[in-house]
C-alpha cells in the first residue's frame, strides 16, 4: 500500500510553531504543496519556508489572521492564484490563556474562542467554496481531548475545542453531498509553546496514558499524511482521538 500526498494542495493554518510547523515540514517532504500560515511569527516562519524550499519549491508563505475575514481572503486567494486549487485545509491555529474562571478575564475568553473557533468556522467557510465547485476535498481540524473531557483552569480552551468537535460533525452533514471530508484529531499530548513549561500536564498526561508519549508527534503526523491522502476515502464527521489516553 502506498501512501502518496504528491501535488496535493494542503493549507494549514498556525503552522509557523509548534504541530503546525512539523505538519508543514511533514508535506513538505511528502512533496506536497504546502502553504505555511503565521501571523506573529515572522523570523520562525520565514525560516521555515527557506528550509523547505530547499528541497521543496512549492511552498507559499501567507501571513494572514485567520480571526479576520479580510486576511482569510487574503489566505484564500494567495492559495488559488498560486496553485489552481485547495485539496486539504488543515485548521490547526490555536492558543491557551489560561485561568481559573472567577479570574478569567472576558478578554482571555474572547481570544481564545476568537482563535480557536472562529478562526476554523472563517477558513472552512472560505476554502469551502472552491472545494464545492472541485467537488471535492478535506477538512481536518485539530482538536483536543480537553473539548471531550474538560480541563480545570481552562473553560475557555476546553469550550473552544469542544466547539471545534461539534462545528466538526455539523459541517460534515452539510459538505458531504459536495464530496467534501471534516474530520477533527484530538492529538496526544505533545511539548509545544503552549504546554512546554507545564510539568504538571505533562505527569498527568503520562500518568494516564497506556503507551509511552515518545512517539505522539510522529504518530500524528503519520496520522495526518495518511488522512490526506487517496488511500483515507469514505470517512467523514468522526473525531480521532490519536492518543492511548482512554477518557
Amino acid at each position: 500500500m502506498i501512501v502518496s500526498v504528491v501535488d496535493k494542495v494542503v493549507v494549514i493554518t498556525g503552522s509557523s510553531k509548534g504541530i503546525g510547523r512539523a505538519l508543514a515540514t511533514a508535506f513538505a517532504k511528502e512533496r506536497a504543496k504546502v502553504i505555511i500560515n503565521y501571523l506573529n511569527s515572522e523570523d520562525s516562519a520565514k525560516q521555515l519556508y527557506n528550509e523547505i524550499i530547499a528541497y521543496n519549491s512549492n511552498c507559499l508563505l501567507v501571513k494572514s489572521d485567520v480571526t479576520q475575514q479580510r486576511d482569510v481572503n487574503k489566505l484564500y486567494n494567495d492559495t488559488i492564484n498560486t496553485f489552481g486549487k485547495v485539496d486539504v485545509l488543515i485548521n490547526n491555529a490555536g492558543i491557551c490563556n489560561d485561568n481559573p474562571i472567577q479570574l478569567m478575564t472576558e478578554e482571555q475568553w474572547t481570544k481564545v474562542i476568537n482563535v480557536n473557533l472562529l478562526g476554523p468556522y472563517l477558513c472552512s467557510r472560505t476554502f469551502s467554496k472552491t472545494m464545492i465547485q472541485q467537488k471535492s476535498g478535506k477538512i481536518i481540524n485539530i482538536a483536543s481531548l480537553k473539548g471531550q473531557d474538560g480541563c480545570a483552569g481552562q473553560v475557555n480552551y476546553s469550550a473552544s475545542k469542544s466547539g471545534l468537535i461539534g462545528f466538526t460533525k455539523a459541517l460534515a452533514k452539510e459538505l458531504g453531498k459536495f464530496n467534501i471530508s471534516v474530520n477533527a484529531v484530538c492529538p496526544g499530548f505533545i511539548v509545544t509553546d503552549l504546554n512546554r513549561h507545564n510539568e504538571d500536564k505533562k505527569k498527568i498526561a503520562e500518568s494516564k496514558s497506556l503507551l509511552s508519549l515518545d512517539t505522539a508527534l510522529n504518530d500524528l503526523l503519520s496520522f495526518l499524511v495518511y488522512m490526506t491522502s487517496d488511500m483515507f476515502m469514505g470517512i467523514s464527521g468522526r473525531i480521532f482521538n490519536v492518543d492511548s489516553r482512554i477518557l
